[in-house]
């Protein structure tokens, strides 16, 4: 199966191009898992692009673990392709231990309240709203790598209300969403930004308030009605996390 033409758009530099089309390659079988790929100067002939655009290609394929490289090798296909679509959202602990292994869950603290003016826009609730609030301290192997919060309707599901009859205590609140929802109705937005943890978040991770960490806040929406909202800091020590997204 020959390698597809580049499929230019406006304004779509044509690393991005190659990169499309490298990819469609990979994933319609042309080069199967596993196999080394042709070399840059085959791509170049290929495509009819310069080696510089075919380089900064590989990049972002190697970035999205399509592919990867074997130094005095070559490239090679990735063993297994890394899925996209609505199935990566997850909750933070299933995330983190697919690069790091099993991720523990302790719950520093299950109650309800009313919504601050933060989460009833968030969550799309009225002022006099009642939520049931989550904050849960992630390790692996005993160390602390992330503390998230989390928020849900008080009106909704009865799995997040009395922590008595939690059927599943060592979770986040998104894997236990996950657990009982349908995935093809559930869809999620993530703004991803750099801080430092605070006094509070500090204490509860055992470190500096003025360490610097990765902060994640979202949303989670089912059936078009947001039922989720989160906000996650992060140490170094979680390592990459991997974030994929479908148009």
């Amino acid at each position: 199966m020959p390698l597809e033409p580049l499929t230019l758009t406006v304004g779509q530099p044509l690393r991005v191009a190659v990169y499309n089309s490298i990819s469609r390659a990979i994933r319609n079988g042309t080069y199967p898992l596993g196999s080394v790929l042709p070399s840059d100067a085959d791509f170049c002939t290929a495509l009819g692009v310069s080696r510089p655009v075919v380089r900064e290609a590989m990049l972002l394929l190697e970035e999205d673990r399509l592919i990867t490289t074997r130094r005095g090798i070559g490239r090679f296909v990735s063993d297994a392709l890394p899925r996209i679509g609505l199935e990566r959202v997850r909750g933070l602990e299933l995330l983190l231990g697919e690069s790091l292994g099993p991720i523990t869950v302790e719950r520093v603290s299950h109650e309800a309240q009313q919504a601050s003016d933060l989460l009833s826009q968030a969550l799309q609730l009225d002022a006099t709203a009642a939520v049931w609030t989550w904050e849960s301290l992630l390790r692996r192997d005993g160390s602390a790598l992330a503390l998230t919060f989390e928020a849900v309707p008080a009106a909704g599901p009865s799995a997040f209300t009395d922590p008595g009859t939690d059927t599943m205590p060592a979770a986040t609140a998104l894997t236990r969403l996950l657990a009982s929802a349908d995935p093809s109705h559930v869809s999620s937005a993530c703004d991803i930004s750099l801080g430092v943890l605070g006094d509070h978040r500090a204490g509860v991770l055992g470190a500096h308030p003025d360490t610097s960490a990765l902060i994640l806040t979202q949303r989670v929406a089912y059936r078009g009605s947001v039922v989720l909202y989160a906000k996650t800091v992060v140490l170094s020590a979680a390592g990459t996390i991997s974030l994929q997204q479908s148009a």
